[in-house]
């Protein structure tokens, strides 16, 4: 049976399918929930894979509103069939307080790479005791919070977790949300995993009321660092238009040359049409122009830039009439590293950045990404070379016998 074991190793390397290629901010929020523990038989669970074996030294998790200070316990068990196994790995306690990223700590408890567990959340009625001395009801209660949209996968790297999801207990039976947890992992080493963002956002392009002048328009980037070299074909962003922008929607790539502190016009283009983009948010993707396509994206900082003349500001959300925004998002502050688990895993790669008068100068936003991918072209389908046939020796002829 050996002999079959190679034949379908080198038919997978003959036929692996071709990827598309892209690089850039995936994780999307467009808004922040608020799951309320009240009831002393309600309980929240976050279903995560951990990504690396770590010994956990604490959890954090987004506080919203609270009434009348409760006992929270945080426990770590192990999953069964997509739900808490009821057995209890580590625990801990905490009161909560304000609202905001709260931690709580564990002592050295060991998570296995690959192994799938439930952060549970419920009130602590006993603290320890024999008797109830705290409640949960309508007027004693804290809540957790949590993302719209379930991405699926770890912000930093965007690593896949197919099992991530926020569950319930109501009335003694789990149901799964299909929303986004919001939480941190921390574990010894500075090994650290989760989703930092709570804030979502959008940023405003426009010309600045002077559609003939464009040395005062508002211009906005995601500045891409690619890990390798990286021959890009287009871009893909999410995006949505306010009001009836009268121009396009354009795309210039800026070469940014750190040592010397300068940046620089690479090439630029047309990207959408007014009637292009609808109101509400999209995905949209265009092509680099033919004779800038495709583009060497090398493992340094490229701000991928969007400009228009239609538009001006306004004191109204989201800053601008008849112009066009983009999405981004940002974690809110007060968790530890929490921009090394945003996407990029840190601050001086990738990157939001804005310029308000046309692209002389440019303001980095360290702790913000806007929805903007790099797209390039499909890789190659690997193939064996070709080769004469050769006879199989005899001793490994006999070894690949059945």
């Amino acid at each position: 049976m050996r002999s079959r074991t190679w034949g379908w190793f080198l038919l997978t390397l003959s036929f692996a399918a071709p990827a598309l290629a892209d690089f850039g901010c995936h994780f999307l929020l467009d808004q922040v929930s608020y799951l309320n523990l009240d009831d002393p038989e309600k309980k929240v669970s976050i279903r995560f894979t951990a990504r690396e074996d770590m010994d956990l030294l604490g959890v954090s998790f987004l506080e919203g509103p609270a009434k009348d200070l409760v006992s929270l316990k945080v426990s770590v068990q192990d999953d069964l069939g997509g739900q808490p196994s009821t057995v209890t790995l580590g625990s801990s306690f905490l009161v909560p307080g304000s609202n905001g990223w709260k931690n709580v700590p564990f002592n050295n408890l060991p998570l296995l790479e690959g192994h799938v567990y439930h952060l549970v959340f419920e009130i602590d009625q006993f603290r320890g005791g024999h008797h109830k001395v705290s409640t949960a009801d309508p007027d004693h209660f804290v809540s957790l919070g949590y993302g719209d949209t379930l991405n699926g996968f770890d912000p930093q790297d965007e690593k896949k977790d197919p099992k991530l999801d926020l569950l319930v207990l109501e009335k003694g039976h789990w149901k799964t949300l299909g929303r986004q947890p919001l939480f941190a992992l921390y574990g010894a080493g500075f090994k650290a995993q989760g989703a930092p963002y709570d804030t979502a956002g959008e940023i405003p392009i426009h010309g600045n009321g002077t559609p003939g002048d464009p040395s005062d328009d508002l211009l906005q980037s995601e500045c891409l660092h690619p890990h390798y070299g990286f021959n890009a074909t287009g871009v893909r962003l999410r995006v949505r238009k306010v009001g009836n922008p009268a121009s396009p929607l354009n795309y210039r790539v800026y070469i940014h040359q750190y040592i010397q502190h300068k940046t620089f016009l690479g090439f630029s283009g047309h990207a959408f049409q007014p009637g292009e983009i609808g109101r509400d948010f999209q995905w949209h993707s265009f092509k680099f122009k033919k004779e800038d396509n495709p583009q060497s994206f090398p493992p340094e900082c490229r701000y991928v830039v969007f400009q228009t003349d239609a538009g001006r500001p306004s004191d109204q959300a989201p800053g601008c009439q008849d112009c066009y925004v983009i999405s981004d998002l940002r974690t809110s502050g007060g968790l530890a590293n929490g921009d090394e688990l945003t996407f990029d895993g840190g601050a001086h790669l990738s990157r939001e950045a804005y310029s308000t008068d046309g692209g002389k100068t440019w303001i980095d936003l360290f702790e913000r990404d806007a929805n903007v991918i790099l797209t390039g072209p499909e890789s190659p389908s690997p193939t064996l070379p070709s080769t004469l046939a050769v006879p199989t020796p005899d001793l490994l002829r006999k070894a690949l016998e059945p």
